[in-house]
């Protein structure tokens, strides 16, 4: 029974997700100009053709996107593996295990709403950012939604001073999506995708500071609506790589998963708003990969 309810949900939330696919690419279409423009720049050798056909993959995957998170924090967990799997969980039994607290280098790439399952898979506390809504009831309902699994929500005002004052006696993952773009142009820039980018080391600060193991999560979407986590050490010891090294390993990480499957990146996102200034300092640890 349980998996026939399951079918018949996923059957519900596919045809709402082709509706809406419909209308982003069709009726209005959101950003495809933007989406079209970044893959163009990103990827100078593919064809015109190719790159349409990424940029009518990726609306199918942001209608995809909409839905998913009401998916996962629906579903049954006898379910669950059905739509989210972990790989290489060794890696973060080994590091805590060894008393270290976990920054886990995220992105938006395939469905990050899915890692709030991870709680799931160890017994340490995970917590994780989020972005409030102005209106109370549907912000105390994504918060219970999100939080279903036993992940810690922390507004993201919130979430650097928590961080680093977090003092429980067992370790901690620390959930972070960390290919943000920076509010203005910022201190660091590498090469990423062809294109000087700015980034944001919020993450890579936090992990220096507290000397925390950090983590890449590795994304493989399995099939429609269901992906794979994979677990990939970057550093055991932040302090050691420092923040540059630690961004320059994330993106290239980063840059690796979407080349793999380029259309489950978020590329309606303006990542590339600020372009160079005079006298910005450059992230330079290429030598470390």
């Amino acid at each position: 029974m349980q998996a026939l309810r399951f079918r018949l949900a996923l059957w519900g939330w596919r045809s709402l997700s082709d509706l809406i696919f419909l209308v982003l690419f069709r009726l209005w279409p959101y950003r495809r100009n933007m989406v079209l423009l970044n893959m163009a720049r990103c990827f100078p050798t593919r064809s015109e053709k190719e790159i349409r056909q990424m940029v009518t993959a990726y609306f199918r995957h942001l209608a995809d996107l909409i839905v998913e998170p009401f998916m996962i924090g629906g579903v049954a967990r006898g379910s669950l593996g059905k739509l989210v799997s972990y790989e290489n969980t060794a890696l973060i039994e080994r590091l805590l295990r060894e008393k270290k607290h976990i920054v886990l280098m995220a992105s938006h790439y395939g469905s990050w709403e899915y890692l709030l399952s991870l709680p799931l898979q160890t017994d340490c506390q995970v917590l994780a950012a989020y972005s409030p809504v102005s209106n109370r009831w549907i912000n105390s309902w994504l918060l219970k939604l999100r939080g279903r699994f036993g992940a810690v929500m922390i507004p993201k005002s919130e979430w650097y001073r928590r961080t680093l004052g977090w003092n429980a006696e067992s370790s901690a993952i620390f959930v972070t999506i960390a290919d943000q773009r920076p509010p203005e142009s910022g201190k660091y820039y590498l090469n990423f995708m062809n294109r000087k980018t700015f980034v944001q080391s919020g993450a890579a600060r936090i992990a220096v500071q507290r000397d925390c193991a950090v983590v890449y999560l590795d994304v493989t979407r399995r099939e429609r609506n269901a992906y794979d986590f994979r677990f990939r050490l970057i550093t055991a010891q932040a302090r050691e790589l420092g923040e540059a090294g630690i961004m320059e390993h994330y993106y290239k990480a980063l840059e690796n998963t979407i080349e793999r499957q380029p259309e489950f990146w978020l590329w309606s996102h303006n990542r590339w708003k600020f372009h160079s200034r005079h006298g910005q300092k450059p992230v330079n640890a290429l030598g470390l990969l």
